[in-house]
């Protein structure tokens, strides 16, 4: 079985060397503690299947069919002032 360290403050694990080990913020931790994705029980699996399996959603439909169109709007003054200076 493998020895493991593990930083007290943000949590890396390194392999156990005795360099490493003399260092106050790195603690011993059981090959568990250290990896608990490798001992996850099929149970477990299986409630987060099932749960992930009724939460999911409907995919959001994403047309644009639905938006109106804007209301026309002409201004004659606006137009005026923009075609200013155009040739005829």
């Amino acid at each position: 079985m493998s020895r493991w360290l593990k930083h007290v403050d943000d949590g890396f694990i390194f392999g156990w060397s005795a360099g490493l080990a003399a260092h106050p913020k790195l603690v011993e931790v059981t090959e568990e503690e250290a990896f608990p994705e490798r001992y996850v029980k099929p149970e477990q699996v299986a409630q987060v299947k099932k749960t992930r399996a009724a939460r999911k959603i409907a995919e959001p439909a994403l047309t644009t069919d639905d938006i109106p169109d804007g209301p026309e709007y002409a201004s004659p003054e606006l137009n005026e002032d923009a075609s200013r200076g155009l040739p005829e």
